[in-house]
C-alpha cells in the first residue's frame, strides 16, 4: 500500500514594488523577523544567504527552530531553503520572484508537508506573504520606487 502524496503550500500575490525591494524584505535579517513572526513572534534567521551555507531560524531564546542549507539564492529572482527531517524526507521554503507589465508578482512554496503541517500552516503563511508585500510597498513608497 502506497503513502499518500504529501502536500505542498503554494501562495502567490501580485506586490506593487520592484523587484529589488520584495528581495530586500526577503533577505534583510530585521525584515525577515517582520513578516516571520507570523510563524513565530520573536523567531530570526541566521545565514549568509549564499548557496550552499547553512540556514537556521531561531526561536526568541536563541534556541534552533529548524536547520536548513541554502539551496539557491539567485538576487531579485529565487531564493530557496532545504530542510531535512528527522524522520526522513524533508521539505523546502521556495520564494520566487518575477515580473510583469509593471508588477512584480512573488510565489511562496512550502513542502512536501505532513497533512497536519500544512493544514496548521496555512494562516501563517497567508500572513506572511501578506506582511512581506505591505513591507516591500511601504519602502518602495518611502524610497520613491513607485
Amino acid at each position: 500500500m502506497s503513502r499518500p502524496a504529501m502536500p505542498t503550500l503554494k501562495r502567490s500575490l501580485e506586490i506593487d514594488a520592484p523587484p529589488g525591494e520584495v528581495w530586500r524584505v526577503l533577505t534583510t535579517p530585521e525584515l525577515v523577523q517582520e513578516w516571520a513572526a507570523a510563524y513565530l513572534d520573536g523567531i530570526s534567521i541566521r545565514t549568509s544567504f549564499v548557496a550552499g551555507e547553512p540556514v537556521t531560524w531561531e526561536r526568541p531564546d536563541g534556541a534552533a527552530r529548524s536547520y536548513g542549507t541554502v539551496a539557491a539564492c539567485e538576487p531579485g529572482r529565487l531564493l530557496r531553503f532545504d530542510y531535512a527531517a528527522e524522520s526522513g524526507g524533508g521539505f523546502s521554503d521556495i520564494f520566487e520572484i518575477s515580473t510583469f507589465e509593471d508588477k512584480t508578482r512573488l510565489e511562496m512554496s512550502t513542502g512536501p508537508l505532513a497533512e497536519a503541517d500544512f493544514e496548521a500552516l496555512k494562516g501563517p503563511t497567508e500572513q506572511a506573504i501578506e506582511e512581506i508585500k505591505s513591507l516591500a510597498e511601504e519602502s518602495a513608497q518611502i524610497h520613491r520606487l513607485r
